[in-house]
Parts: structure tokens; sequence; C-alpha cells
């Protein structure tokens, strides 16, 4: 089997690489500066000529709040090109993997969301990726449409200069004390636990749609007294309400916990707890930490 990882320099195309590398698998992997998805007149060719037999979309474009004022961005990064995409798997007959999101939702059905609920988003990013999602299903009949949520993994996001793991820990050891919101709730993910779920799906051909997070679902005021807990760091976490922390930002799905049904149906649910999986990604941060130092010493 033959991939190539297109966006592989985020987060979740990061570890997807690294989780390729150490299964043997062939791949390419293809940053956004190597290959850039809304280029549509070379996509086909540049593609094709890796002779793929898997295509992964990692791309995305998703400060949500910029999509609310930059919403042809949205859609030519996460429809239009995805549609593209699709369209070159088709015709080389390679199957697609898509990343989709929880923000497909808008959060009032009171209990998690399996993959056969109806979407209802609620903001530009979240009506950008349903778009997505239709139109692979249109195009692609070998498709895997992954929706996933709260990533967090080593390499960060680019867009929010870290990721919220980071964000609290730096903010904990300036001042002691955070302010964080309290009424959004879902499955925080590790990017890693998201890597290897995607590299065991895409060994079988049993294509659909499919929820992968990790176990358990925290607001992120519960998410972040466990990222101190585990770091062992008193730091005074204080909740307040979304509508207090971001006035006039794009809306959030409130309650968009995602359920793994169709994976466990097909016994291939390998996700963690979101404890253990932030205890691992702890973990992991010391380790490289630790080979950083040893390095620059």
């Amino acid at each position: 089997m033959r991939l190539v990882i297109v966006g592989s320099g985020g987060q979740v195309g990061s570890d997807l690489v690294r989780a390729l590398r150490e299964s043997g698998e062939n791949f390419v992997a293809l940053s956004r500066s190597e290959l850039d998805v809304t280029e549509r007149l070379t996509l086909h060719d540049k593609l094709a000529s890796y002779e793929p037999d898997v295509i992964v979309n990692c791309s995305v474009y998703h400060p949500v709040d910029e999509c609310e004022s930059h919403s042809e961005q949205s859609f030519a990064v996460n429809a239009i090109a995805v549609r593209e995409l699709a369209i070159v798997a088709r015709d080389i007959r390679a199957s697609l993997v898509h990343f989709s999101s929880d923000y497909v939702f808008d959060g009032e059905l009171g209990r998690p969301y399996h993959e056969g609920d109806a979407p209802g988003p609620i903001n530009v990013f979240g009506i950008s990726k349903v778009a997505g999602e239709q139109l692979v299903r249109a195009v692609s009949p070998k498709h895997f449409i992954i929706r996933t949520s709260g990533l967090y993994g080593l390499t960060g996001s680019r867009v929010k200069r870290g990721n919220f793991v980071e964000t609290m820990l730096r903010l904990g050891a300036q001042n002691g004390r955070v302010r964080v919101v309290n009424d959004l709730r879902m499955a925080q993910t590790y990017t890693q636990d998201l890597a290897k779920q995607t590299l065991a799906l895409i060994r079988t051909n049993d294509y659909g749609t499919y929820h992968a997070c990790d176990h358990g679902d925290y607001s992120w005021y519960e998410f972040a007294r466990k990222i101190f807990e585990f770091s062992s760091l008193d730091v005074t976490v204080i909740p307040v309400a979304w509508s207090e922390m971001a006035a006039g930002s794009a809306p959030r799905p409130r309650y968009s916990v995602l359920e793994n049904r169709h994976l466990k149906l097909l016994g291939l649910d390998k996700m963690q707890t979101i404890d253990d999986a932030l205890q691992g990604y702890l973990e992991a941060r010391r380790g490289t930490q630790v080979q950083a130092a040893s390095l620059s010493g």
C-alpha cells in the first residue's frame, strides 16, 4: 500500500507520518509548500505522479473566528479543494481519507453524536466542513471521512501557536491562575491516537463515515484542571462562560461529544480514554524536552 499524505506538516499530518514510519508503510509526505490543495490546475498531475493507493487529506483552514469573515478561504480549502482531491482519488482508483470535525453539529442534541445523526452546523467553519463531506461522498466511492474533536499534538497548531495543553501550561506557569470556558463540552483527542486509529482503518475496505475521538468528555475547564493535576502544578482554574470569554466570536456547539459507534461495531476502536491520552502526551512532551536539552548541551 502506497500513501500520499497531503498537509503533512500539521498536528494530524505529522503524527500520521510518525505512525507510518514506525509501521514501515510506503508513503510520501507533502507539506503545504510542496502541494497547495487550492492549486486546482496542477493538483491532479502532481498527485497522480506518485501512484498512490490512498490519499490522506490533512489540509484544513480552521481558525474558526477568521472563517466567519474569510468564508471564501474556508470553502476554498475545506470544500472546493476537497472535491478536487476526491476527483483525483476517483480517477486514479485510490481511496481518500478526509478529516472532519465535531463542528458539523449544532451541539443541542444532549447526547453524544453518532455517525447517523444529521449535521446542523452553526458557524462558517462547520458549514464548510459539511460541504466537504458531502462532496467527498458525491464524488469518491472509496472514502473514509473521519470526524474528530479537540485536537492536541506535539507538533502543535500553527494557527493556535501551540495547542490548548501548551497554552494552559504556559499561562499557568506565568500567572498561577487561568480562566477557562466551562460551558463547551467535547472529547479532547490526542493526535497520536487519531493517527494510529486512521492507519488501522485505512487497512480495511470498510469505507464510510467514522467518529474517532478519545473516550470520555470534558469541558475545557475540566480538561485544564486535568492538565495541571497530571503535571503536578498548583494553578487556580477559574470557570467562565464562553460568552464572557469570547464576545463577538463565532458561535460554538455547546455539547459536541462524538461517539465512535462505527469503529466499535467493526471492532476497530483503538482510541484511549482522555486521561490516558493526556498522560501519554505529557510523557512524550517531557521526553522531547529532555532530548532537546541533551542536543543543545
